[in-house]
């Protein structure tokens, strides 16, 4: 009799385990299991920027952005439109602005219109004002009037992946500038003009053959080259062959033995001379003005880029990755110790 209650508690014990391992598996509490809520694979497939719960900005969020702008903004001659607060999965930006031209003199038009951040604007304000228009004037003799603007306001991780972190552009607070257009007509895109770096192969190991024979004494003429008699025996031989074949053509070595007794018969009195050889000509280079115009260009993609990691939280560039290869990409995020420049 006293084993029942033993044998009845193992029985309980048994049940509850089944009913625990088919709830779900070890550590995690019935209670908290939701058949509504995925499991397994899809659980754990990542979810994109855009397609996560959407929680609204307060009012509170919106004024202190706005209140923001203003500050930002003040004296500064940009060209813009408030825009209403976007808020798209986690994307958006509580206070965004239209940019449509940064500065006055002259006007530099954004192509298309960017939807950024105020913060961003002002650093742009500051960059083409103080980076940009001067490195234009000393270097290419003209001014900046419209940047091409790639991307801006874009809800998506960075470059555009599904397990990558939020992109700055899901923000607002990014712009990819992808070309220079100047008063002058001239376009200068990052991708043709970014300077390229060229490396000089090694030289080809040595050739010990060649070094012996350089280091070598040199030999007299009379160790290295036939005699003269020598020379007028091999024409005479040459010559009865001739009379007695037919077909082996005489040659002209008695006129150039005894004129020179050192060169030995080659040709034949049949044979052409030999062409002489075509006169190399030199490699062709770009025109001096274009290699200069070239130079000036790259000059000038490179130093905006540089001192723009004096004014932005983030600059990368063709140096940084595939995906920068042919953009700048500018963006304002905090960051607690240096800014990144690449």
């Amino acid at each position: 009799m006293m084993f029942r209650p033993i044998a009845i508690l193992a029985f309980v014990c048994l049940v509850a385990f089944v009913v625990y391992a088919k709830a779900g598996g070890a550590g995690v509490p019935l209670p908290e299991r939701n058949p509504l809520r995925p499991h397994g694979a899809a659980a754990r497939a990542p979810v994109l920027p855009g397609d996560q719960p959407t929680v609204p900005w307060t009012d509170q969020e919106i004024a202190d952005a706005r209140a923001e702008c203003t500050k930002a903004l003040s004296g500064l001659a940009i060209e813009y439109e408030p825009l209403q607060p976007i808020k798209h999965g986690i994307c958006g930006a509580p206070a965004p602005i239209l940019v449509r031209s940064i500065g006055s003199d002259p006007k530099v038009e954004i192509d298309p219109p960017a939807t950024v951040t105020c913060p961003l604007a002002a650093a742009l304000s500051t960059w083409l004002s103080k980076t940009v228009q001067p490195e234009a004037k000393a270097v290419l003799s003209t001014e900046v009037v419209k940047l091409r603007n790639a991307t801006s306001y874009s809800c998506r991780n960075r470059h555009g992946g599904a397990n990558t972190p939020l992109s700055e552009h899901a923000l607002a607070n990014a712009l990819d500038v992808s070309e220079f257009v100047f008063a002058s007509g001239e376009h200068i895109t990052v991708l043709e003009s970014w300077p390229r770096l060229v490396t000089t192969p090694p030289p080809p190991p040595a050739n010990p053959r060649r070094v012996a024979v350089a280091s070598a004494p040199v030999k007299p003429v009379s160790q290295v080259r036939p005699a003269a008699a020598h020379v007028r025996q091999v024409a005479k031989i040459r010559l009865a062959e001739a009379k007695i074949n037919p077909f082996v053509a005489p040659t002209t070595v008695m006129i150039d033995a005894k004129t020179n007794p050192f060169v030995l018969p080659t040709a034949t009195a049949e044979e052409p001379p030999p062409s002489p050889a075509p006169e190399m000509m030199p490699p062709e280079h770009a025109a001096p003005e274009t290699q200069s115009a070239h130079d000036a260009r790259s000059e000038f993609v490179r130093m905006v880029h540089d001192d723009a990691c004096h004014t932005f939280g983030t600059t990368l560039g063709p140096e940084a990755n595939d995906a920068h290869k042919n953009h700048f990409h500018l963006d304002m995020k905090a960051r607690r110790h240096a800014a990144v420049c690449e």
